[in-house]
C-alpha cells in the first residue's frame, strides 16, 4: 500500500466556550468521515493513517475539548464523558453534516458508541480502534470526590519543555509506547512554541480521567440501545487486551451481532498511528462493506 502525502486544510468550529479545531482532508462534495482520537491525544494522531486510507472520502480529524489546538471546556468545573460526547454533535451541526461515518481510536471510539445511542441514525457506521465502552468506576464515592478537588490537579505548572524533551514523553511518559514518527505526528498540535520551547496545549483537568461514572450493569442497560453497525479493531498486543475482550463479551450479549465485526491486529494500543499498514486495510474494507468477520 503506498503511502502518498495527502493535504489538509486546518477549520475552527465556534462552540459556546471559544471553538474546536481541525484539519480537512478531501472535497466536502465526498461522503462524510469524522475521526476523533483518544485521551491527551490530538488530531496528528491520524495523520500516518489517513495517508492509507480511501481518496474518494472526505475526512474531517478534529482535536478535541482541551486537546492540540482546540479551546478547553470552561475552568472551574470538572470534565465530563457527555460534555465531549456533546462536542462531537456540536461539530457535526456546525458542518451541517446530517450523518457522517466515524472513525476513532480508544477514548473518542468510546465517545462515538455513547453519541450513536443518544443521537440514533447520525452515525452511518462506527470503526472503533482499540476502544468501546469506558471501564467502569469501582468506587463511585471516591471517585466523585476526586473529579472535584480540583486543586489536586487543577494547576497548569508554567513550566517550557525542549523539543525532545516533549517528544521524548509522548513516545514514552504514557501508558504504551509510541514510535518516533508516531510522537512528531502529535507533536505538532501538542504544543505551543515559546521562544526556543515548549508548553504543552492539553487541559491540566484531563490528569483525571474522564469516564461517566456508572457500574458495568448500567453499561451495559445503555449498550441494550446500540444499532450501529460497527467495526472494532483491537490492539492484541495492548496492555489492556484481557479487560478488553471480557468488556467485549459483555457488551456483544446485548447487541445485535449481526452488526458488530471484530478483527485483532498485532501492535500496542496506538497501534494505529504507530503502524498504519496493520489497521488501514481492515478499514477499508469495512468502508467498502466487504468485510464479514463476525465475532
Amino acid at each position: 500500500m503506498s503511502q502518498l502525502h495527502r493535504e489538509s486544510t486546518e477549520v475552527k468550529f465556534n462552540v459556546p466556550w471559544g471553538h474546536i479545531a481541525g484539519k480537512v482532508y478531501g472535497s466536502s462534495s465526498d461522503p462524510k468521515v469524522l475521526v476523533v482520537h483518544g485521551i491527551l491525544d490530538n488530531a496528528g494522531s491520524f495523520d500516518r493513517l489517513i495517508e492509507l486510507l480511501p481518496r474518494q472520502y472526505q475526512y474531517v480529524c478534529i482535536d478535541l475539548p482541551g486537546h492540540g489546538l482546540s479551546s478547553s471546556f470552561p475552568p472551574g468545573l470538572p470534565l465530563h464523558f457527555f460534555d465531549y460526547v456533546h462536542s462531537i454533535l456540536l461539530v457535526l451541526d456546525a458542518l451541517k453534516w446530517k450523518t457522517c461515518i466515524y472513525i476513532a481510536h480508544s477514548f473518542g471510539s468510546q465517545l462515538g458508541t455513547y453519541f450513536s445511542i443518544l443521537y440514533p441514525g447520525r452515525l452511518e457506521k462506527i470503526i472503533a480502534i482499540d476502544g468501546l465502552v469506558p471501564f467502569p468506576v469501582k468506587d463511585i464515592v471516591s471517585n466523585i470526590q476526586l473529579l472535584y478537588n480540583l486543586d489536586s490537579y487543577a494547576k497548569d505548572s508554567g513550566v517550557l519543555y525542549t523539543k525532545d524533551e516533549v517528544i521524548y514523553a509522548l513516545q514514552f511518559r504514557r501508558q504504551e509506547t509510541l514510535k518516533t514518527g508516531a510522537a512528531e505526528a502529535l507533536f505538532k498540535r501538542a504544543v505551543t512554541k515559546v521562544n526556543d520551547l515548549y508548553k504543552y496545549n492539553r487541559d491540566v483537568r484531563l490528569r483525571n480521567m474522564v469516564k461517566p461514572i456508572y457500574k458495568w450493569e448500567q453499561h451495559k442497560e445503555i449498550f441494550r440501545e446500540f444499532s450501529t453497525p460497527i467495526l472494532l479493531i483491537v490492539a492484541g498486543n495492548s496492555s489492556r487486551s484481557k479487560q478488553s475482550f471480557k468488556q467485549i463479551n459483555e457488551i456483544t450479549s446485548v447487541i445485535d451481532k449481526n452488526k458488530f465485526s471484530m478483527v485483532i491486529v498485532k501492535g500496542n494500543h496506538d497501534v494505529h498511528n504507530n503502524y498504519p499498514e496493520r489497521v488501514a486495510p481492515h478499514i477499508c474494507k469495512f468502508l467498502s462493506n466487504e468485510l464479514k468477520s463476525k465475532l
